[in-house]
């Protein structure tokens, strides 16, 4: 087999510093309730909160609206919303409470839904079968068991949850600046996943731009916009923590890796590379 006779795929990567989520997921409490009465008095929501009946019915009062909720639905509960739990008879329900922090850790309290959607149209479905039911039922599993291991992977089990359960909702439903503080994550996104099918490929702008839909004067300002640099820049980068996989982990050398990465020659590859890391390629060599 020749170096060249294989294809890799990235699937994943924790994000650096500068990529991070424009808005963080803060779980404030995620809790099981369950009995025959339970009433809190009418008050303004300064968190959101999903409602998940489990058993019986979740009864509440939305911004005035009567609600009854069965198991298989969910609710959600935005900031500025005025709410009032009125649960009477044998109940059991899940009570996601959360809000959004900027990435600097500061509370943003925006909604999810669109704010003229009417109570009655915040009620939505959490299919048995679906992605999101499996996962919050390992959620519950996990939230029971004392292992360590299992005890760290709760949060972010919690947090797929969440996120799967955005991802099957109606588009129109969202609203608008909860999107737009996401496009730009959702750009990177789709850069990245083209960049890792075309690593050793020659790459334009124009070519970038294309395989995204768009000419690249768009791509460049939403980039701009965004305070990112330049496609190409952005391709160097991805091809610059790839080299230091090959020299790190696959025991390429200096110039082998410029082959790889479709670099003109190891002087290119060197020059690019200590412009994006700082420092030269050599210096990501395994030590003997």
């Amino acid at each position: 087999m020749t170096d060249d006779d294989f294809r890799k795929t990235t699937l994943f990567r924790s994000p650096s510093a500068g990529e991070r989520l424009p808005l963080n997921l803060h779980i404030c409490n995620f809790a099981i309730v369950e009995g025959k009465h339970y009433g809190i008095r009418l008050h303004r929501h300064t968190e959101s909160e999903l409602m998940l009946p489990l058993e019986g019915f979740y009864r509440a009062r939305l911004n005035g609206v009567p609600l009854r909720i069965s198991p298989g639905s969910v609710v959600l509960i935005q900031p500025g919303d005025l709410h009032e739990d009125l649960c009477r008879g044998r109940f059991r329900f899940a009570a996601f409470r959360f809000q959004f922090e900027d990435p600097d850790g500061f509370p943003r309290a925006i909604p999810v839904f669109r704010r003229e959607l009417p109570p009655e149209r915040r009620i939505f479905p959490l299919r048995k079968e679906s992605l999101p039911a499996e996962l919050f039922r390992q959620t519950v599993r996990h939230a029971a068991d004392e292992n360590f291991f299992r005890r760290i992977a709760l949060g972010h089990l919690a947090e797929s949850f969440f996120w799967e359960l955005l991802a099957t909702l109606p588009a129109d439903f969202l609203a608008e600046n909860f999107c737009t503080a996401f496009q730009t994550s959702a750009l990177l996104s789709r850069l990245e996943r083209f960049f890792s099918t075309h690593m050793s490929g020659t790459m334009t702008g124009d070519r970038i731009a294309a395989a995204l839909g768009m000419s690249r004067r768009v791509l460049e300002y939403k980039l701009k916009r965004a305070g990112l640099p330049s496609p190409l820049r952005l391709f160097n980068r991805c091809r610059i923590r790839e080299a230091v996989h090959l020299l790190k982990y696959e025991g390429l050398n200096v110039a082998q890796t410029a082959e790889r990465l479709g670099f003109a020659s190891p002087y290119h590859f060197s020059r690019v590379f200590k412009s994006i890391a700082g420092f030269p390629p050599s210096k990501s060599l395994p030590h003997p």
